[in-house]
């Protein structure tokens, strides 16, 4: 019986490596412009595929890692990244619970590129190892960098409001309704006004309503 295990086992690490060189053949073929991103978008999602490969049929967690970080270094990145990729790259370390790992690449993520789901990953990240200190450097690093975006300034404030800090989620909202140029300032506003009604701050709230009259009849 030791015998049988012994070739079975043997037979499983052939076809893996045979999985293996497939893959490796396939991902040789790097797309040879960095211009059409349709092409790219094809090609990651071969990465992909040998990624999860290796963690869900083999079990290998670090080669998946390994994956995910050998297609980080071959995206053209000064001419397009793929949010995904520097998502699955920081799941895998999660799920290896290296969050220290996982944490290094959101931030390269931010740096080079800084797309909204990038952000939103992260935040939830850090929200559900209830690290709120993080969240909210990462909350004003994201605002820092679409100040317009008003969904985000309201999650941001709402956070705040679920953990009791009233004054801080007040302050969020004066600093949010105060930018240049916003993308749903009467959804901003909303949200301000109705936090002050459920805080019990009636004259706050007229006052918001005086004040948004203001800026509307401009």
């Amino acid at each position: 019986k030791m015998e049988e295990e012994a070739a079975a086992s043997s037979n499983a690490s052939n076809a893996a490596d045979t999985v293996r060189d497939v893959y490796e053949r396939a991902v040789a073929q790097i797309p040879p412009s960095s211009d059409n991103k349709d092409h790219w978008r094809r090609y990651i999602y071969l990465w992909i595929y040998y990624a999860v490969y290796e963690e869900l049929t083999n079990r290998d967690l670090e080669r998946a890692s390994q994956i995910y970080q050998t297609c980080l270094q071959v995206i053209p990145h000064k001419q397009f990244t793929f949010s995904k990729m520097w998502i699955y790259a920081a799941k895998v370390y999660v799920r290896q619970k290296n969050l220290a790992a996982a944490r290094k690449v959101f931030g390269r993520a931010i740096g080079m590129c800084g797309k909204e789901r990038i952000f939103q990953e992260y935040i939830a990240l850090e929200l559900s190892l209830g690290e709120i200190d993080r969240c909210r450097a990462i909350y004003n690093n994201y605002l820092k960098t679409m100040p317009h975006n008003c969904n985000t300034w309201t999650k941001y404030a709402e956070l705040e409001k679920s953990l009791g800090e009233s004054e801080r989620c007040r302050a969020i909202y004066e600093l949010a309704v105060s930018q240049s140029a916003l993308d749903m300032p009467e959804v901003l506003w909303k949200a301000y006004i109705d936090f002050e009604i459920d805080e019990g701050e009636g004259n706050h709230a007229r006052k918001l309503y005086e004040r948004l009259l203001e800026r509307t009849s401009h």
